[in-house]
């Protein structure tokens, strides 16, 4: 039932991305709108036999792909070219391992080394962003921000389930369904603050400075 659940989640954040694509130009949110829709699509193939295609090379292509799309929005968000060059730099660092990851194959269903980097790359990001955001002077509240629901769903996601990635290929058959919803669980926050992020109305970018606000409220 949580897998099923899970999967409906994916669909939300598309939903209402197209439901209210006015509020979502720019500020490079069609990447992650892209990789949503990816997430789904990712699913389907791993689980239908009649294609063959070992959920190995679809969870690991899968992992390239996000790391992609989340590196690319990282990097359009990030102020200053000197902190540009970290996903950069992050990326150089977690090709040549996920693709030798892929080229060597595995008999796992779940590529545990480079989601696991990936998962700590992507924590990295979303501290550094919030940093930013907080230290913002334009932006007084940053809950009001777009970015920051989704820098807060993947921080979330990837937070919660790094440790479950590093160990995914030590653990039983008994123990990947005991543990495995935890990942399904915070897949559907994940989901849930994303859809927020979209059904939000853009701000003003100096609605809510502390330059503008009045120091007699």
């Amino acid at each position: 039932m949580l897998p099923l659940i899970t999967f409906i989640s994916e669909i939300l954040p598309i939903i209402f991305f197209l439901s209210f694509r006015k509020r979502n130009r720019g500020e490079g949110l069609w990447v992650i709108f892209v990789f949503c829709c990816l997430s789904p699509i990712a699913e389907l193939l791993s689980t239908i036999g009649t294609l063959k295609i070992q959920p190995f090379y679809v969870y690991s292509s899968f992992t390239i792909l996000e790391f992609s799309f989340l590196s690319i929005f990282i990097y359009s968000s990030l102020q200053g070219k000197k902190l540009k060059y970290i996903p950069i730099i992050g990326a150089l660092i977690f090709y040549p391992i996920a693709i030798f990851n892929i080229i060597k194959g595995s008999q796992d269903d779940f590529d545990s080394v480079p989601a696991s980097l990936e998962a700590i790359f992507i924590i990295s990001y979303c501290i550094l962003l919030l940093y930013q955001q907080i230290n913002d002077p334009h932006i007084l509240f940053v809950y009001n921000t777009k970015k920051f629901w989704i820098i807060i769903a993947f921080f979330l996601y990837f937070s919660s389930t790094l440790f479950l990635f590093l160990y995914a290929r030590t653990l039983t058959q008994q123990e990947h369904d005991k543990y495995w919803p935890i990942n399904n669980f915070f897949e559907i926050l994940k989901n849930i603050l994303l859809s927020i992020s979209f059904i939000m109305k853009k701000r003003n970018k100096n609605e809510y400075s502390i330059e503008n606000l009045n120091p007699d409220i």
